[in-house]
């Protein structure tokens, strides 16, 4: 179902540098815009939201409904994960006002202050009732200040899919503490079933490493100062695990793609998936599937949290007309259309209607339950954009065996003693018990 996690939700490369200081430098230019609100007419309205064929294809049939009721033309930016990102900053930093709604997540915390407030449009409309639990909550959608900035759209969590006719053969029960089980079983799968490889994962996405990650360690993010800082025993173990569990890839897997791990998984080359199961769950219980009926999904492993992704819509302040802004955040986020988004484009619907139809319980019996555990343990992690970047990438290194675990967290908390920790997420980070006592 999709965060970002918010997700969901789901990422593509970024670099280590400061990714807004690169926007200052030389990202208005590379995106080509000049600083200046644009002219955006009455009767229309700009969305950014990520190129995926789920959100932005969502988008497209509910706009064209949405401007035969409410005359608003409204014209879909659909954009890569990254691009994405940095189309949103770009624009909110120079104040050019070229989106009226924004899709996004956690990691726009450093611009959080461009958006406005929405509380009070959602107590106006009574918009959380029938939500997902919770979701509503500061350390999953997000405030700044006591206010409500991001409305949730799409939920899911990082989820282990399996092969169930592999790991019956290979007698592995499916039932993972954590990811050192999951390395121990990878070596009883490889060798009873040969030509298989164990897991794939999108290798290609440097970043997403870090679901391994989150899910491995249950140790604070912030000090009790509300710095950033990991606990360096935790971390060093959680990370020293992807070692062992790297090697359990197929060959010459070192950058797949989504579509190329899901594959992998589809046409029975490997025994088990990580992955956004939003991204797959679709095409596996498709009819022309070779694992259909052969699969399921088991409970995300670890003592930490398997990965939020929450995508979420805002609006910026240079938005001028903020009640058609919000006219078309119901019409795309709201109830009316959860159920269709869910069943024809697999976005994770944040209303719990959805998952109490009867017919959809059934049908999905096999991997509703371990993704609906996951939404309920899901969070994301209190880093700003720069943050995180340098954790992932470290992880790549320790991962592929360029830097031990050991010197590759104390680089991260030595780069994180310089980042400063955004408002918005130490006061997530608190409340989701994600900082030291």
């Amino acid at each position: 179902m999709n965060t970002e996690t918010s997700v969901p939700n789901r990422q593509s490369f970024v670099p280590r540098r400061s990714r807004r200081a690169a926007l200052v430098r030389g990202g208005l230019l590379a995106v080509g815009l000049i600083a200046g609100n644009v002219a955006v007419k009455a009767d229309e309205l700009n969305f950014s939201v990520m190129e995926s064929g789920t959100y932005d294809k969502a988008a497209h049939e509910i706009g064209e409904a949405f401007k035969a009721k409410t005359g608003t033309d409204v014209k879909i930016a659909a954009f890569p994960w990254a691009v994405l990102r940095q189309n949103n900053t770009t624009d909110l930093i120079s104040g050019t006002g070229q989106y009226q709604v924004m899709s996004g997540g956690y990691y726009l915390a450093d611009v959080y202050t461009y958006f406005a407030p929405l509380t009070a449009y959602i107590e106006k409309d009574n918009y959380a009732k029938g939500m997902i639990a919770h979701l509503l909550e500061p350390g999953h959608s997000e405030w700044l200040d006591g206010q409500q900035i991001g409305i949730p759209y799409g939920v899911d969590a990082y989820g282990l899919l399996v092969n169930t006719d592999m790991l019956k053969q290979a007698g592995v029960s499916g039932d993972f503490k954590d990811w050192a089980a999951i390395s121990a079983a990878c070596a009883t799968i490889e060798a009873k079933l040969p030509g298989v490889s164990c897991f794939s994962h999108s290798t290609g996405n440097p970043e997403q490493i870090g679901a391994f990650f989150f899910s491995g360690y249950d140790g604070p993010y912030l000090s009790k100062d509300g710095k950033y800082q990991l606990d360096e025993g935790k971390a060093t173990a959680a990370a020293a695990v992807l070692v062992d569990l790297w090697k359990h890839l197929p060959k010459n897997a070192t950058a797949l793609t989504f579509d190329e791990a899901h594959q992998l998984f589809k046409d029975g080359k490997v025994a088990m998936c990580v992955t956004w199961p939003s991204f797959v769950t679709n095409s596996l219980d498709a009819d022309n599937s070779p694992v259909k009926g052969k699969w399921g999904m088991v409970k995300f492993p670890g003592s930490g949290f398997p990965w939020l992704s929450l995508w979420q819509l805002f609006v910026p302040k240079t938005t001028t007309n903020k009640d058609v802004a919000w006219a078309w955040i119901k019409a795309f986020a709201g109830p009316d259309n959860a159920k269709k988004n869910l069943v024809e484009h697999n976005i994770g619907s944040v209303w719990q209607a959805v998952y109490e139809d009867s017919a959809l319980k059934a049908k999905n019996a096999h991997f509703w339950p371990a993704l609906l555990d996951g939404f309920e343990r899901a969070k994301n992690p209190p880093l700003s954009g720069e943050a995180q970047d340098f954790l992932t990438n470290t992880l790549q290194d320790i991962a592929n065996g360029r830097v031990s675990a050991a010197d590759g967290i104390k680089a991260v908390n030595a780069k994180w003693a310089s980042l400063p920790v955004p408002p918005a997420l130490a006061y997530a980070a608190k409340g989701a018990g994600l900082q030291a006592n």
